[in-house]
């Protein structure tokens, strides 16, 4: 047997039911693509007509849909495309970016000592997990992937899986092209991140309210909503407008024409992020990366990021008075903190780098895979006859 699989070697399957853009999906598509290209042969089970399937399709990626409906039939289509696989000898390693199929895919998987199975976190797992129901499944997880260190206690804590089977490997972010270098001059210029598909204004409504207050030394602040495309494409575009004009906030908040990266980025003050879906979200690292300071929600991976304090403050979600009271904090100290995130950027670079990531994954497929592959083998072999 050769001592090293290489990924051309494997065939991969990659599940994710998440159905918009996000840092998952995002994660998804790197992985699956850059996997393809170095090589390997990847499949990718996702929910027909979601953002994940349709940037699949156009990566020419080769997929299954579950039934839209979800529940039993889906789960028993998802068993059932598994054992289909693993009996056409198919299928090598499965990796997946969602808790709920980890059951399906623990049961299918129980007794195929030769499959490796992996599972990326990024969702709170005290709402998931059920002790004793589901300790039969999740054991036969071989490696959970985190994007924080702080996640990595948070699944220790919560999941029955030895200390060695979760693992921190980072973001796998490009480093940016330009830096936030501006001085403060006129207006405080704070930006947030809309996601393309996002259809509800709700939790902006807490910026909206605070952004009439944000004055310092005579100078009001401005907000520049950015999305990744381009604002006359977002479908809820119409919805933004007419909730800024609603609030009489027309000269206050702005939809800034370029897509969100470093054209965007480099002559913003502060970066305030409002998104409560998921325990971390790339795209508050990248502001960071960017020399830009960052006001997130409060949890324990976000706090983590932030060094608990030295590049950016925390407040809790939808408390317009501690937005306010901690945005004005942090513009009253914009020297200070922009000077500490210059400096705590290259640390963070190089801990979130892409070619790290990738690198750092992929040794960990082959790594994986190879170790099943000699248990499975050891398994079957026969006792050597009595002479």
């Amino acid at each position: 047997m050769r001592e090293r699989l290489r990924l051309s070697d494997l065939n991969v399957l990659f599940v994710c039911l998440d159905v918009n853009h996000g840092t998952i999906v995002h994660r998804v598509m790197v992985d699956v693509t850059t996997f393809r290209n170095m090589g390997g042969n990847p499949l990718l089970v996702c929910r027909k007509g979601s953002v994940l399937d349709r940037l699949a399709e156009l990566q020419s990626i080769r997929r299954f849909h579950l039934d839209q409906r979800g529940g039993l039939r889906a789960a028993y289509g998802l068993f059932k495309l598994v054992r289909s696989l693993v009996k056409e000898k198919a299928l090598d390693l499965v990796h997946c970016y969602s808790y709920n199929p980890l059951l399906v895919l623990g049961l299918a998987l129980k007794h195929e000592s030769r499959i490796p199975l992996l599972y990326t976190n990024n969702e709170e797992l005290s709402e998931r997990y059920y002790p004793f129901w589901h300790d039969y499944f999740v054991t036969r997880i071989d490696q959970v992937i985190c994007f924080s260190p702080a996640q990595e206690d948070h699944v220790q804590e919560i999941l029955p899986l030895g200390v060695r089977k979760v693992g921190f490997i980072g973001a796998g972010l490009e480093p940016p092209r330009k830096f936030q270098s501006v001085d403060h001059k006129g207006a405080w210029r704070l930006c947030s991140y809309v996601s393309p598909d996002e259809s509800s204004i709700d939790q902006y409504i807490p910026l909206f309210a605070a952004l009439p207050f944000l004055e310092l030394s005579g100078e009001k602040a401005v907000l520049s909503l950015i999305t990744r495309g381009s604002w006359y494409e977002h479908p809820h575009y119409g919805l933004f407008k007419r909730a800024v004009l609603e609030r009489g906030l027309e000269h206050q908040v702005s939809f800034n024409p370029k897509p969100w990266g470093s054209d965007a980025l480099v002559d913003q003050h502060l970066f305030v992020s409002l998104s409560s879906h998921a325990p971390f979200e790339e795209h508050e690292l990248e502001a960071l990366l960017h020399h830009v300071p960052a006001l997130l929600p409060r949890t324990s991976v976000r706090t983590h990021l932030l060094r608990g304090g030295s590049l950016g403050l925390t407040y809790q979600i939808g408390d317009v008075r501690e937005l306010r009271v901690k945005t004005l904090e942090m513009l009253q100290n914009y020297q200070a903190f922009h000077e500490r995130v210059k400096h705590g950027a290259a640390e963070l670079m190089e801990k979130h780098h892409f070619e790290n990531y990738i690198d750092d994954l992929f040794q960990l497929y082959e790594r994986l895979a190879l170790q099943r592959l000699r248990f499975a083998l050891k398994r079957r072999r026969p006792f050597a006859s009595k002479s």
